[in-house]
């Protein structure tokens, strides 16, 4: 008998099939984790109903388990973002929840205000000097290009270009200097190819590595994700 595939609670969520409100805790607290590692995230808020009667409204901080057993932390006060005094974390055992509210879901699909608006005209100037930065990095010339001529005319794909073309610099420079890695790269690598798609993803072939990545911003490659991804390439 097949070992049913264990559904993923992001996949879940950004699909609309969740199915209990454990996916959705679970969903929401990896998105916090993502956020605080970097991913400039819209978090909805959650309402928790409780078996007594009463519901707690915040963000959800993490859920898993505890000393006090397994549950939920929820930001009661102050809210993600706010850095200032009266911010209060409850903790809600999974026992006592009945049900739950997913708050404006719909801002799960922008990235949050704080990262600066990209146009096509900034990305056509980004992506060649991104290329020359890496040419530095290799030693040699190292071109730079869009998955597609109309990668740009979609309006859905600049946000997500421009988080991927900024983070793929760093990482594919920092791994030019890394011992070993850097070589392979030099020796192999002589075109980058930017897209954008359902998922994130690399691909190494023919002196061209490939790296997409997804609309949806919680789906975004970290600079850990992405360095990881390109080292997977590599023979």
């Amino acid at each position: 008998m097949s070992t049913p595939r264990r559904v993923d609670p992001l996949e879940s969520l950004a699909r609309g099939n969740v199915r209990s409100v454990w996916e959705v805790l679970e969903a929401m607290s990896i998105l916090m984790r993502r956020y605080t590692e970097g991913l400039p995230l819209n978090l909805p808020q959650v309402t928790v109903f409780l078996r007594s009667g009463r519901e707690v409204t915040g963000l959800v901080r993490e859920y898993g388990e505890f000393r006090q057993g397994r549950g939920v932390l929820l930001i009661t006060s102050g809210g993600y973002g706010s850095h200032g005094e009266g911010r209060d974390v409850t903790f809600v055992p999974d026992g006592v929840i009945e049900a739950l509210t997913l708050h404006d879901a719909t801002v799960l699909d922008t990235p949050e205000k704080s990262m600066p608006e990209s146009s096509p005209m900034h990305l056509r100037r980004h992506l060649p000097a991104m290329a020359d930065k890496l040419s530095s990095a290799w030693g040699t010339k190292v071109t730079a290009e869009f998955g597609t001529a109309t990668e740009l005319e979609t309006e859905a794909n600049i946000q997500p270009l421009a988080w991927l073309v900024e983070h793929t610099g760093e990482v594919l420079t920092q791994l030019a200097s890394a011992p070993d890695v850097g070589d392979v790269l030099r020796e192999r690598v002589r075109r980058v190819r930017l897209s954008v798609g359902d998922a994130f993803g690399a691909r190494l072939a023919n002196g061209t590595l490939d790296l997409t990545t997804s609309r949806r911003p919680a789906a975004w490659p970290l600079e850990s994700e992405l360095a990881r991804a390109v080292m997977d390439t590599l023979p």
